[in-house]
């Protein structure tokens, strides 16, 4: 089976490499070859951006990473002292190494991740190249570890799961930076080759019989969720292997470290929780407490403007109420089928927190009266949307064929017709 890195975006991996080059020795241990057998680099020579036009009109044999070697390249022990300078830059990081080292050691974890020179040649690349995605997998590598160690797990396992987390985002060094950018609005073509990241990795990961078959496994699954929403296999419950469920709470945790959202990061991380917690693997969730950070102080009313929160729980009724109509209407339509069960689930998780989709007014005259449920709705109510937002993203990936049937306005059925409607308000929104 074909490396899906080299039939699909190979072309920004290439294109990363040939630049680093120029600044980085990076030579060709052996002869590479296109798939024809034409020699396209003798052993010995150096690569560099020169080479990218000709290469990239190839399917290189043997794959870059087997075929060069790279001056300098990462090895445990320059991983390590970036995550120890990453912790001590960030007191909640630092917090939760010595959390860790309170029963175990993160250095001799770390030092013992075994790091194949193909691999130790990808996280180079990403270290210069892709420095986002290279620091968001050593910080995973620590809350996997962090939640290893709570899992009490052995030290062996600690291990595997901090192997994963460091090379379970080597899929998207395939995939076109512009993607990644969080202004970048994806086509559904674009969505399909993110989704295929997870299998990307997986297969290079499978190449190297030192790393445990459980480490390739991890990184396969760490986008499945428990009640198969997740991708790529759509797994459920107990088919996801704890390494993988471990992996997927560490990237929820991940987010209460988000640069660009500094404020209130553990309030939206509990919504988050509240609404979803049956995605993600019993008896994890609760050791993210650690993330809690005291109530920010004297938070000015205007972080959330009451009009917009008006308008928020507004567009929540009203998506909720085009829904009904179309589920009352279509019963068999497996569309509406499987959005029912979501929408369902979502609707009791908004009432248990004091939100009837139905009694919009409730609310609003609440959050027009009290400035504390202000800070409390926010964050529901942002994430409430985002519900359907990924609604729309599950279908799609479920069902490509009647997405495109929708875009093109062709034997739309009751399913299509919704997920139109539903877009193109959410689309108001973001205008």
């Amino acid at each position: 089976m074909d490396h899906p890195a080299q039939t699909r975006h190979n072309e920004h991996f290439l294109k990363a490499v040939t630049e680093l080059g120029d600044t980085r020795n990076i030579v060709a241990n052996c002869d590479i070859h296109a798939e024809s057998g034409m020699k396209l680099v003798a052993a010995g020579v150096r690569i560099t951006s020169s080479l990218y036009d000709n290469l990239v009109k190839h399917k290189l044999l043997p794959q870059l990473e087997l075929a060069v070697s790279i001056e300098d390249a990462l090895d445990t022990e320059t991983i390590l002292s970036d995550i120890l300078e990453m912790a001590r830059n960030n007191e909640k990081l630092q917090m939760i190494v010595d959390r860790i080292d309170e029963t175990s050691s993160c250095e001799k974890i770390v030092r013992q991740i075994p790091l194949p020179a193909p691999l130790a040649f990808k996280l180079t690349v990403a270290r210069e190249k892709y420095r986002h995605i290279y620091d968001h997998s050593l910080l995973l590598t620590v809350m996997c570890i962090y939640l290893a160690v709570c899992d009490k797990m052995s030290l062996q396992e600690k291990q595997w799961v901090a192997a994963a987390a460091l090379f379970h985002d080597i899929g998207l060094l395939h995939i076109d930076p512009a993607m990644l950018d969080p202004s970048h609005t994806m086509s559904i073509e674009e969505r399909r080759h993110l989704y295929a990241h997870p299998l990307t990795a997986y297969l290079l990961l499978c190449e190297f019989p030192e790393l445990n078959g459980h480490v390739a496994e991890a990184v396969l699954e760490h986008h499945e969720r428990m009640d198969g929403r997740g991708y790529p296999r759509g797994l459920h419950g107990d088919k996801i292997s704890r390494y993988g469920q471990v992996l997927a709470v560490a990237e929820l945790a991940a987010k209460s470290f988000d640069p660009l959202l500094p404020i209130g990061q553990w309030r939206k991380l509990e919504v988050m929780l509240k609404l979803n917690s049956k995605q993600y693997g019993a008896g994890l969730i609760g050791h993210l407490t650690i993330l809690r950070a005291p109530p920010a102080k004297n938070t000015a009313d205007s972080d959330y403007e009451t009009e917009d929160l008006i308008a928020r729980v507004k567009l929540i009724s009203i998506l909720f109420e085009d829904f009904d109509g179309y589920a009352d209407a279509a019963v068999s339509d497996e569309i509406v089928h499987f959005a029912t069960k979501r929408l369902v689930a979502l609707r009791h998780d908004l009432l248990s927190a004091g939100f009837d989709p139905h009694d919009p007014d409730t609310l609003i005259e609440m959050l027009s009266s009290d400035p504390e449920s202000r800070q409390d709705y926010a964050p529901l109510l942002t994430e409430a949307i985002w519900q359907f937002k990924s609604l729309l993203l599950e279908a799609a990936r479920r069902w490509p064929e009647k997405v495109e049937s929708c875009t093109r306005q062709q034997g739309m059925g009751a399913g299509c017709k919704w997920m139109s409607e539903l877009k193109l308000k959410l689309i108001a929104v973001e205008d």
